[in-house]
C-alpha cells in the first residue's frame, strides 16, 4: 500500500542502513522490517503512575552524573 509519512530522521536512517545491507529491498520493507520488530516486543509496562518502564540492562546501573553526561550533550 502507498502512503505519505512523516519518518524521524533516525528511523530513516536505520532504513537506509538496513537497504544498503546487501540484499535488494526498499525503502518501504526496511521501514515495515523495523515497525514490525518493534510490535513484536510487546507492549511496554507502566508503574502505577502511568510512566513507561523502560527495560532494565543487568550490570548497567543508571547514575545521577550519566544523566547529566547525557543532558549535556558531552
Amino acid at each position: 500500500m502507498r502512503t505519505t509519512l512523516d519518518i524521524d530522521p533516525r528511523v530513516l536512517a536505520a532504513a537506509r542502513a538496513r537497504v544498503n545491507d546487501g540484499r535488494n529491498r526498499s525503502i518501504g520493507d526496511a521501514v515495515s522490517e523495523l515497525a514490525i520488530a518493534g510490535l513484536a516486543t510487546g507492549p511496554l509496562t507502566t508503574d502505577t503512575n502511568g510512566l513507561v518502564l523502560l527495560p532494565s540492562s543487568p550490570g548497567h546501573v543508571v547514575t545521577d552524573d550519566l544523566v547529566a553526561e547525557a543532558l549535556c550533550g558531552r
